[in-house]
């Protein structure tokens, strides 16, 4: 369903179009062709570099040979170890 045009609508109707000069259009198709390329932006080397220094330590940073393990194992009392076992039952009505 189209809405009646309000005034503003009405004076865009009034108004007659005016032909572009050819050199314009020409000028014009021509910037549009144009591949653009943005610069590159120094928020993006200092990322890059960053990454770069993370990366870099990652990979040259030896593995430990003997990772450190607990010495205790942890003990469970058995009625903890009973709950864990028979917390089905604790849930039901």
């Amino acid at each position: 369903m189209k809405t009646p045009p309000d005034a503003f609508e009405h004076d865009l109707q009034r108004l007659a179009l005016r032909e572009l000069p050819p050199h314009w259009r020409q000028e014009i198709l021509a910037k549009a062709q144009k591949p653009r390329l943005a610069p590159p932006r120094p928020l993006a080397f200092v990322l890059a570099a960053a990454w770069l220094v993370i990366l870099t330590l990652q990979v040259l940073t030896p593995a430990p040979q003997n990772p450190p393990q607990a010495q205790n194992s942890p003990v469970f009392a058995p009625s903890s170890l009973f709950a864990f076992h028979h917390q089905a039952d604790f849930l039901l009505p």
